[in-house]
Order: structure tokens, then C-alpha cells, then sequence
């Protein structure tokens, strides 16, 4: 009994058992790939006492890698399609004007199908740093910062003063009126504050309040009225006694 003759698999051998051009019952076959394919289907087939392969003949095929991911603020260029980056592809990596390459430039399908180098790394390029000061409202400003564009984000509300007979205390300093900057405002003895004790600086620029006054206390007010009708009262006294002088 003799099975029919195999067929060499392209891009692989094969090795049988008995090397006579006869292929009796019980002979087996082993079958390989070369470097950069992978054995699809079983390994080995054996004769049968019916004169037939007890399995399919298999083939070989090509080994492939997974797609390269891009860096972020890079690209990714390679030599075959996605679905075609078998053994020995090539991909190759650039990084976006102002950023510098951190790893391996390029990378290569290995027979195992795997990348030869991990994907790199895009890193920007710090030259230094710009302070500004925006008043008004929300702003943004790009700024050149050697060959990239860095920002920089400040918010300045309005300057604000002390009120007329009162005291401003500010959380960042005299004359520092940027954002989240708190002021308490109080009044001197005998007058009273009108309006929001705390304004604070918000991010769009602007106080939370208006401006507050201060304005006389009630109190003040009694006491300047008793002080006058007082000395009225006085100056009528000594003007009634010095009539009875003259008359007597």
C-alpha cells in the first residue's frame, strides 16, 4: 500500500521517515518552513493502511507583525501596507518640528513577528519660561519659546485703592491684583463701611463687588448734633447773662 506523493510547500522542506520514492503505509512526513514563515496546519502526516494521508498537507506563511502605533507628536512611515508588514518590514519615525526623538529612529519585523525596537518617544524642547500679565478678560497668548510655542496664562483685574476715611488689606501684597487676589476693607472709628466688607478678583478679570464707601455712622451723626445744639444753648446763656449785667 502506497500514499500519493506530497508536494514540496513553498517556502518550506519536508523530511520522511522512509526516503525511498515510494511512500508505503506507516512512512511520515515532517514537515518546515524557512526563516520568516510559520507552519500552518499539523506537522507531521503518517500513511494509512487504505493508502491515504491520515491529515492535510500544510503550508507555510509569511510571519507578520501588528501596525506601529504613531507617536504622539510624531509620524510613523513604513515600507509595506499594514496588512502586509511580514518578516523584514521597516518602519521609520519622525517627531513634529520642535520635538526631539527620545529612542530608536526606526524598527524592524523580526522573524518572530515581533518589532524589533519599541516605538519612541516625542519630547518637546524647554528653552525657558515668559511671565505676562493680561487684564481684562479671559486671554490667551502663544508665545515662541525658541522653535515651539509655549503658553502662559494671567489675569489682572482693575487696581483698586483705599476708600476716604478707610483701609484696604490685599491677600497678595500692596499693588498685586491678579487672579484669586482677595482685599478686606475696613472704616475708621465713627464710620461705618457701605458695601462688600471682601471683593476678590475673579478669572475673567473683574471684581466680585463694587468699590465700597465709608460714610458716617449714625452715632457720629447724634453726637455732631449734640455737640452743636450744646453750644448753642451755651452761647444763648452767656448772651442772656450779660444783658442782665448791663441792665443792673
Amino acid at each position: 500500500v502506497t500514499c500519493p506523493a506530497l508536494e514540496m510547500p513553498v517556502h518550506g522542506a519536508v523530511n520522511c521517515s522512509h526516503p525511498s520514492e515510494q511512500l508505503t503505509w506507516g512512512t511520515t512526513c515532517e514537515f518546515t518552513c524557512e526563516e520568516g514563515f510559520t507552519l500552518t496546519g499539523p506537522a507531521t502526516l503518517r500513511c494509512g493502511s487504505s493508502g491515504a494521508w491520515d491529515r492535510q498537507q500544510p503550508t507555510c506563511a509569511a510571519v507578520r507583525c501588528e501596525a506601529v502605533p504613531r507617536p504622539a507628536e510624531g509620524s510613523v512611515s513604513c515600507d509595506r501596507a499594514p496588512a502586509e508588514l511580514t518578516s523584514g518590514s521597516r518602519c521609520d519615525f519622525q517627531c513634529s518640528e520642535g520635538y526631539v526623538l527620545e529612542g530608536s529612529s526606526s524598527t524592524e519585523c523580526t522573524a518572530q513577528g515581533q518589532w524589533s525596537e519599541p516605538v519612541p518617544k516625542c519630547k518637546g524642547k524647554t528653552v525657558g519660561n515668559c511671565s505676562f500679565l493680561v487684564t481684562g478678560e479671559h486671554t490667551e497668548i502663544h508665545v515662541h519659546i525658541g522653535p515651539w510655542l509655549q503658553t502662559k496664562l494671567f489675569i489682572q483685574c482693575d487696581p483698586l485703592s483705599s476708600p476716604e476715611k478707610g483701609s484696604m488689606d490685599c491677600s497678595h501684597g500692596a499693588g498685586i491684583f491678579t487672579y484669586n487676589t482677595s482685599c478686606h476693607f475696613s472704616c475708621l472709628e465713627g464710620w461705618s463701611l457701605n458695601g462688600s466688607r471682601v471683593l476678590e478678583c475673579s478669572h475673567s478679570g473683574n471684581w466680585s463687588a463694587s468699590l465700597p464707601t465709608c460714610e458716617a455712622s449714625d452715632q457720629s451723626s447724634y453726637i455732631s448734633v449734640g455737640i452743636a445744639a450744646t453750644s448753642a444753648s451755651l452761647l444763648s446763656t452767656a448772651s442772656f447773662l450779660l444783658w442782665l449785667a448791663r441792665r443792673f
